[in-house]
């Protein structure tokens, strides 16, 4: 279906951009849709955005101005051959001849659907349809509000905007609720832009950093920061003051690290799972830790995110191999044992851990956990947090929590020499014991415990299988690349038993994906199981090497094999899975 489209003339070559309904930005940050790399060029230079008239180019305010056919335009209607031009780049409209559309309100809904959408992506219209329509535009808008709005109508999750989002205090209280009026102040509007955007794109962290002219906001999406918007130097502390009052902080200090908490709750996903409903039925409740810090230009601003929406809830959801995931089970059943889950901060090893837990039956098991701190409430299971100010740490909790008859014992992480002792010793006496470190792979997380004084015997004799697992960032589909493997990627993928692949993907970047061209992650596991050969090894003071030596491929799944594996099945990049698996 013929489409209008933009003709990108640069020093690099041509190429062409669809104009798909939404609106295209242009200038120099990646996140454009049109990245111009020019001296002459803003970081958000001007977009072309359809009208009535057609379509038509609005400057947003460039540091050298918008020429549209050579003359400097603020906003002007575009006609078919108009040029745009930024230094040595010029961006050429193009409309080819369509059509009028019929006077039947049919014909026109399904002529206004198509226009949304290229050749390359006709599997997406399906999708499209059921998506609430953009409201419209006011014209007198900010400029950080039509970039959010932007970037917000470019994620494909919409159903809801903004005005769903209710804003509820520290104390649980609503503080700001109902649809947007004229006396609904820009700040809050800011504030729900920026938390939709958050929900629509899974963002894990929300950065406010204050630089020498503005407001930096960047989210932390599938594990890297993206740039979303600048704000002014009023704007940006007008939301933090904001941020403060929600979380029930003083905002007349600004020199000293400040820490809080709120909640939003929103109408939950079409496919909610129980984690996502929480205190009222037909809500989805997020919650969000704050935390400021003085720097040298003002206070930074971190968010964390706590969606229980976006995280696995039981050991399907894993999307472990069949295989690793049967071990899991197997051992998740039985009365006695520790299974370790290592890796770096940040490598979802407590989500792991979680997703066993609720597989456990708690109406017939008295399953306890002791966490820095209680993240995620868990239905039917007692939670305990260390209090170190309190002298509760660790190991006071756990020695106190042996004497109330536990069946199932979740550690957040063993940190010392008499946690994981006691650990390893409960895991023998006749309680599944839960737990996690911080190490490179499953071997070195045998010999963690070693380090931090737990003797051999205890170990051999304790741990029943250790998981490391790291998370890698899933191709986006909508935009990855197919193209064939080079000799020496064949070589690897072969020697790690997986020959004769034809097509391997790579990232190219889209707006559905903040031009990274990745979109969600997803774990990878190395497993561990411990069997009557390793534990004659490890009663010996070994090394590592003669650990690996001592197991076999029944016992041993390594990270590199199911980062292979997911390679071949087209999920992820050759970089991504090299970067993550060394």
């Amino acid at each position: 279906m013929d489409v209008a489209y933009i003709q990108v003339t640069s020093p690099a070559g041509q190429k062409r951009v669809t104009l798909d309904g939404g609106p295209l930005t242009i200038g120099r940050n990646f996140t454009n849709l049109v990245v111009v790399d020019e001296v002459r060029a803003s970081r958000f230079h001007c977009v072309i955005e359809e009208s009535k008239e057609g379509y038509r180019v609005r400057d947003l305010e460039s540091r050298n101005g918008t020429l549209l056919n050579g003359q400097l335009v603020r906003e002007s209607v575009m006609q078919d051959g108009d040029a745009i031009t930024i230094g040595e780049t010029e961006l050429r409209l193009f409309v080819p001849n369509k059509a009028k559309k019929s006077a039947a309100p049919e014909m026109e809904e399904l002529n206004d659907l198509a226009s949304i959408f290229d050749e390359e992506e006709p599997h997406r219209i399906e999708a499209a349809a059921a998506a609430p329509r953009a409201k419209p535009r006011p014209k007198n808008e900010p400029e950080w509000e039509r970039t959010l709005r932007d970037r917000a109508e470019a994620l494909s999750d919409r159903n809801f905007d903004e005005e769903a989002i209710d804003l509820y205090n520290a104390r649980g209280k609503v503080a700001h609720s109902g649809e947007k009026t004229k006396d609904t102040p820009e700040i809050l509007t800011l504030m729900r832009l920026i938390i939709l955007i958050c929900i629509r794109s899974r963002a894990t962290d929300i950065h406010i950093e204050p630089k020498n002219d503005d407001m930096q906001v960047r989210l932390r999406v599938d594990g890297s920061l993206v740039d979303i918007v600048h704000l002014t130097k009023e704007t940006g502390i007008k939301l933090l003051s904001m941020v403060k009052v929600l979380s029930d902080i003083d905002i007349a200090q600004r020199n000293n690290v400040q820490e809080g908490h709120f909640s939003s709750r929103v109408p939950p996903p079409p496919a909610a799972n129980e984690a996502s409903q929480n205190l009222t039925v037909g809500e989805h409740r997020i919650d969000y830790r704050v935390s400021f810090a003085p720097s040298m230009h003002g206070q930074k601003l971190v968010i964390r995110i706590l969606d229980a929406a976006n995280a696995p809830m039981h050991v399907n959801d894993l999307q472990m191999p069949t295989k690793a995931r049967q071990v899991v089970r197997r051992i998740a059943e039985q009365d006695a044992g520790m299974i370790l889950v290592c890796g770096p901060t940040g490598s979802g090893k407590t989500t792991t851990l979680y997703s066993v837990l609720r597989d456990i039956d708690s109406t017939q098991r008295n399953v306890v956990t002791i966490e820095d701190p209680v993240e995620i409430q868990l239905e039917g299971v007692t939670q305990i947090p260390v209090n170190e100010a309190q002298g509760n740490t660790f190991s006071v909790l756990l020695r106190s929590l042996l004497r109330q008859d536990p069946d199932v014992i979740l550690v957040g992480e063993i940190r010392d020499a008499e946690t994981s002792r006691v650990a390893v010793q409960a895991a023998m006496t006749g309680h599944l014991v839960f737990s996690t470190v911080h190490s490179r792979d499953a071997v070195s997380g045998m010999f963690r415990l070693l380090d931090l004084g737990c003797e051999p015997y205890l170990v051999a004799s304790g741990v029943q299988l250790v998981i490391a697992q790291r998370l890698i960032r899933q191709l986006c589909p909508h935009c990855k690349v197919g193209r064939v493997p080079t000799a020496e990627q064949n070589r690897r993928m072969t020697e790690a038993g997986f020959p004769g692949v034809k097509k391997i993907y790579d990232a190219k970047g889209c707006r559905k994906c903040f031009n990274t061209g990745y979109f969600g992650r997803r774990g990878i596991y190395e497993m561990l199981v411990a069997t009557p050969a390793l534990r004659e090894v490890l009663l010996r003071g070994p090394s590592q090497e003669q650990c690996i030596a001592a197991l076999t491929p029944n016992s041993y799944l390594t990270l590199a094999e199911s980062g292979y594996r997911l390679l071949a099945e087209g999920v992820v990049s050759m970089d991504e899975m090299e970067r993550t698996v060394s």
